[in-house]
């Protein structure tokens, strides 16, 4: 299956590969089966809908990361973060009622 994984900003931690996009796609940008939009800060939700709507007419779009569904359990390793990557500690272990950072705000957001 071929994916492409669209990211709202770029930061050195994500990869680099042919198939990572930081942008709308432009008129050389190949079709995929799926495009994985991943979404790591809360600041980059709203571009990162924009993104879905411009890739749409390049393959099944889906969204996601850490600002939209929480913590991944299973990170895999070049996929959304550079190759070689290694993340020592995974958020804070407080578990807070008002943090967002392990919930999915997908959820949040429809049952409200």
């Amino acid at each position: 299956m071929k994916i492409a994984r669209v990211f709202p900003t770029k930061t050195s931690m994500c990869p680099t590969d042919k198939h990572a996009y930081f942008n709308e796609p432009d008129l050389f940008t190949p079709n995929y089966d799926e495009i994985h939009i991943s979404v790591t800060f809360t600041w980059d939700i709203a571009k990162a809908y924009k993104l879905v709507n411009s890739w749409k007419s390049k393959g099944k779009v889906k969204i996601g990361g850490m600002a939209i569904n929480g913590e991944s359990d299973k990170p895999v390793s070049g996929l959304y973060l550079k190759e070689g990557v290694t993340i020592t500690s995974r958020g804070c272990p407080n578990g807070c009622s008002f943090c967002l950072v392990k919930k999915n705000l997908l959820n949040l957001m429809s049952s409200q």
